[in-house]
């Protein structure tokens, strides 16, 4: 059946994998595509593109289990995963990660958003008679630039300044200037790089479509709110680097609003709906979903579950999942970590329904842990009962987003009422009480991150919470001198230097690595 990785479309990403074999252009070696009077010549090569484009981004978020060290480790809320690499991020908080090569590395990211912009560059010049309509072609343009967008965005809030290109490299011949020396591309200012991906979100958002819950390719291909989903995170991350930008505060709004109005998706209901609402979520294509990393071994897009520290499985997972604790990975909830301080303390929790539904034995100091991904299914072909394929998909935009977001962006803007109400929709699906705190703004922000901090723990959202909300509380390594050098983010591979001079360090890790 199944063998240890499927991605999606695998035949397609072994011929992208010949592309990339060496590496992309940022370490500046040569690459070739596909001649395109041969390639782009009908709709379902057009869709086999796009599910590579997909696949990229995928692989830059899931290898080596990167999605949860940037987002997830760095915040301290929740989760301890005892893993010695992730207990060098969480305890002394020098991302160094040495042996995490991969996480240091942008290369991926620049796959899915160079082949997305190849997508969009040939598509767009393809007669739309090659296609079933001309609705199906602008789609495809609009998933394209939804996966450059998103790549874009995903980089600015892990690394801050990183290169733009905005030219779709396809042969080696690119890559050299007229004097026949290597081109390089240095860092573009993080207020550039979020406009370059603003403009391809919006782009998504001009052409694409809403869809609704139970189509077949719900949430885990981009619709139109899987764009302005996308639009509402960035424009208040944007918002929040730009000191407190206004106008992006207010398309946050926006974006967010048409989301809630206009998308099908809905809230889980955890009180009413249970583990059948819980399990329903993190297996994907939820009512909640707006988009989401597929793991499906029908669809041949999952992996065999390991507790190895390569998986964010491994990262997250425990007995009685695995056959032993394996000790030197397995998680558990850290009681002095902030999020369990923070449930623990604050008596509108005693009843929280996620408590029980999130993690696996939530009172215990020993054996507690995240129930996120252990959604799974047996392989057929193996007598092992822990021979398993993943069925837990990665949430990287959902309902209970939105409504967040929004709340913070109404705190930002001085509209405590609305930030409130946002808040206390979440908080009623999950049997807490309606806020009835001080609604000044700093006060707000935290009452809201305190809400993120439980309702989306495992997703890799924490750590860039903290970044854009600038609250470190429970951090111990930051303080402000590491704050004013740009310390929050990671550091720039010192390979990618190494190929790239152009490429200049993050201040706060110059001489550090």
């Amino acid at each position: 059946m199944k063998n240890i990785k499927k991605y999606t479309v695998f035949t397609f990403i072994v011929f992208l994998s010949s592309i990339y074999s060496c590496t992309d252009i940022l370490d500046q070696e040569p690459l070739n595509i596909t001649h395109p009077n041969v390639f782009w010549d009908s709709q379902p090569n057009a869709e086999q593109a796009l599910a590579g484009s997909y696949s990229l981004f995928k692989y830059a978020m899931t290898v080596q289990a990167s999605f949860i060290f940037w987002g997830e480790l760095p915040g301290m809320t929740f989760m301890n995963s005892r893993n010695w690499i992730a207990n060098y991020v969480e305890g002394s908080g020098n991302y160094v990660l040495p042996y995490r090569g991969y996480s240091r590395d942008w290369k991926y990211f620049y796959r899915a958003a160079n082949w997305a912009l190849t997508i969009e560059k040939y598509v767009e010049d393809m007669p739309d008679d090659l296609f079933t309509s001309k609705e199906e072609k602008d789609r495809i343009i609009g998933e394209a630039a939804f996966v450059r967008g998103l790549s874009y965005y995903w980089m600015a809030r892990i690394w801050g300044d990183v290169p733009i290109i905005t030219e779709s490299v396809e042969s080696s011949s690119q890559l050299l200037g007229e004097d026949g020396y290597i081109v390089r591309v240095p860092r573009s200012n993080e207020l550039e790089v979020l406009d370059h991906a603003l403009e391809a979100t919006n782009k998504a958002i001009g052409l694409l479509q809403y869809s609704s819950p139970g189509s077949p390719t719900w949430a885990i291909t981009a619709n139109k709110a899987s764009a302005e989903a996308l639009k509402a995170g960035l424009t208040l991350w944007y918002a929040s680097r730009d000191n407190g930008n206004t106008e992006m505060i207010q398309q946050s709004i926006d974006a967010a609003t048409s989301v809630i109005n206009n998308s099908g998706a809905e809230l889980i209901d955890y009180v009413n709906e249970g583990k059948d609402g819980f399990d329903a979520m993190c297996i994907g294509q939820s009512k909640t979903g707006l988009f989401e990393i597929n793991m499906s071994a029908a669809m041949n897009e999952s992996f065999r579950m390991s507790n190895s520290d390569s998986y964010y499985t491994g990262l997250t997972l425990n007995a009685p999942i695995w056959k032993n604790e394996n000790t030197n990975v397995a998680p558990t909830i850290d009681p002095d970590f902030y999020g369990k301080q923070m449930m623990n303390e604050d008596p509108d929790r005693e009843n929280d329904v996620r408590k029980e539904l999130f993690f696996y034995d939530y009172e215990s100091s020993t054996n507690s842990f995240p129930l996120k991904y252990s959604h799974s299914s047996p392989d057929p072909n193996s007598e092992d009962n822990y021979a398993l394929f993943s069925e837990s998909n990665i949430l990287l935009f959902r309902m209970a987003d939105m409504y967040l977001l929004r709340a913070e962006a109404y705190a930002r803007s001085g509209n405590a009422g609305l930030a409130v109400a946002d808040l206390n929709m979440v908080r009623s699906k999950a049997n807490v009480p309606d806020y009835m705190g001080d609604t000044d703004k700093e006060t707000l922000m935290k009452v809201i991150f305190d809400e993120r901090a439980i309702e989306f723990v495992g997703e890799g959202k924490s750590a860039y919470d903290r970044i854009r909300m600038e609250y470190y509380e429970g951090v111990p390594w930051m303080n402000q001198s590491r704050i004013a050098k740009k310390g929050y983010f990671w550091p720039v591979d010192p390979s990618i230097i190494s190929n790239n001079p152009s490429i200049v360090q993050t201040e706060y890790w110059r001489g550090a690595l």
